[in-house]
């Protein structure tokens, strides 16, 4: 009998030793394709918001040329390749000209006046709050597309 209360003692140690190791978020793999009037939306940015703080952490990804992306987590540093399931807002942007909002070379003490970027996609779909953009993000896979439109 005590050998036995003794090999379980030394299990669950084992076992809450084994789980301090684990490092970042607990994440699910997330991918899809963004296009716009159904074609491939290129070099955008996907941003997954959690819906509530206590639901997840903020995960993001860029799309390839084909307009595929997938998302990584970052908290504290630490990246994950996916997001914490749970319900996101989502928004999607893509300027198109970055290089035109400010001088390369500003000099120290200059007022630079930095102009608007402009967007490739409506402007609706940078803002979570005008987006209209939501994701479940549940355990295991998840292919989460977005077909864009004016």
């Amino acid at each position: 009998m005590l050998q036995k209360i003794i090999f379980m003692l030394l299990l669950t140690s084992a076992v809450l030793l084994t789980g301090c190791g684990h490092k970042g978020p607990n994440v699910q793999f997330v991918e899809g394709t963004v296009t716009f009037d159904s074609k491939p939306v290129s070099d955008a940015d996907v941003c997954f918001t959690p819906k509530s703080e206590q639901s997840g952490i903020p995960a993001m990804g860029k799309t390839d040329l084909n307009g595929m992306y997938q998302l990584t987590s970052a908290q504290g540093g630490a990246f994950g390749k996916g997001a914490v399931a749970g319900e996101y807002d989502v928004r999607i942007m893509k300027y198109l000209d970055l290089d035109a909002v400010a001088p390369e070379n500003p000099q120290i003490g200059d007022v630079v006046p930095l102009a608007k970027p402009k967007h490739h996609l409506p402007e609706k779909y940078a803002d979570v709050k005008t987006s209209g953009l939501t994701a479940t993000v549940k355990k295991g896979k998840n292919i989460i597309n977005f077909d864009l439109t004016q």
